[in-house]
């Protein structure tokens, strides 16, 4: 198995789980969205680009391709994210998560705190606010 495929994978794997945990939840009433809305259209987004990737895989990344180990710990990242959702409250989640994606890829740990913590104020300020599903 090449590396395009196994990433093709490991997308597929990760879309159908989260389109599995969000069928129970509402998908919206009245023409306004519902806490399934989001998690449906990443788990359908995830898995078209894992079919894609299936489809017509290429060829491996060269050697030294610049970064290569943050892709890694990108998905290792959002897979803790998934796994930690319902044990840790989702701000000092998100926040956490970011500040280590952020470092990851390169910030200062300034850098890194300052925007995570803007990021996951926003996007609890979004979904409370925009959207109406509590955080």
């Amino acid at each position: 198995m090449n590396g395009p495929r196994l990433v093709a994978y490991v997308l597929a794997a990760i879309a159908v789980a989260i389109l599995g945990v969000s069928l129970s939840w509402p998908g919206g009433s009245q023409g306004v969205p519902g806490p399934a809305l989001v998690p449906r259209v990443l788990g359908a987004g995830l898995l078209v680009v894992a079919l894609l990737i299936v489809r017509t895989p290429g060829h491996g990344a060269p050697a030294p391709v610049r970064n290569q180990v943050a892709v890694p710990i990108a998905m290792g990242l959002l897979a803790v994210y998934a796994l930690l959702w319902h044990v840790v409250p989702y701000g000092v989640l998100t926040a956490v998560v970011l500040i280590a994606y952020l470092r990851t890829a390169g910030l200062s740990w300034r850098g890194a705190l300052v925007a995570a913590v803007v990021m996951a104020t926003a996007l609890a300020v979004l979904f409370e606010r925009g959207l109406g599903v509590r955080m």
